[in-house]
């Protein structure tokens, strides 16, 4: 999770298959992006996923468009309600800042039915994407330090952790696949190379999001503040663009 290269929803929950590819496109409804670009951005693309920044302002609906296999990463509170195609209107579950929720492929036109914007980052897991076989010297995060890194959600191809540090603490050295964080909390950390070289990148927003490539590393908390990130990790990539 290091991060020196910064890259510049609503999401009803449902049971994900893990081990499944994600459903291909609908032949009904368009994609997101391509029906909506007023509240659906990428952030980051390649061929195993790709990464949609979403929001809404106060009161304002998209129209009926097509996700594939995916996880929305909350950014704040939100009121939303999900009309499918067959006019059933479902409300979407609350959520807070940070909160994870994983589901499979769906045609939706989603609204925000309350009195204040919201926003996400969310994840779509591409049909027919493979892992990764790059090998790594260090242990994998959550081996090397599961007091900081938790498994939400895994499939073939990916894994996202939760990651939180207390203020001023510090890992062990540990590696991550080619990866993307999502900031659910500012942040203000170093992150020390196996060549003893330590990394100070700026400090980073609540919603902010970055991609690197792989890497060993042991970072520390050096703000006062309690740390949060949520990270994409895809298995096995020593790049994203490979």
């Amino acid at each position: 999770m290091r991060h020196a290269a910064l890259v510049p929803i609503a999401l009803a929950c449902f049971s994900i298959a893990c081990s499944e590819a994600p459903a291909p496109a609908s032949a009904d409804y368009p994609d997101a992006v391509t029906a909506d670009p007023d509240h659906y951005a990428v952030e980051f693309e390649n061929d195993a996923v790709r990464v949609l920044r979403i929001a809404y302002g106060a009161g304002e609906e998209s129209v009926m468009h097509h996700h594939p296999a995916n996880c929305a990463i909350f950014l704040g509170a939100q009121a939303s309600t999900f009309e499918l195609p067959d006019g059933e209107v479902v409300d979407a579950p609350p959520t807070e800042v940070g909160e994870v929720m994983c589901g499979d492929a769906e045609d939706h036109l989603p609204a925000n039915v309350g009195d204040e914007p919201f926003e996400l980052v969310l994840i779509e897991f591409k049909d027919g994407a493979t892992a990764g076989s790059a090998t790594a010297e260090y242990p994998d995060a959550v081996t090397a330090d599961p007091d900081h890194y938790t498994v939400e959600f895994e499939n073939d191809v990916a894994r996202l952790l939760r990651i939180r540090y207390g203020a001023g603490e510090t890992s062990t050295m540990h590696h991550h696949p080619a990866n993307c964080a999502v900031f659910v909390a500012a942040q203000d950390a170093t992150f020390e190379l196996p060549s003893g070289e330590v990394l100070e990148p700026p400090a980073f927003d609540l919603g902010q999001l970055t991609c690197q490539d792989a890497e060993a590393h042991l970072p520390t908390n050096v703000s006062d503040e309690p740390l949060a990130v949520i990270l994409l990790e895809l298995k096995g990539r020593a790049a994203f663009q490979e």
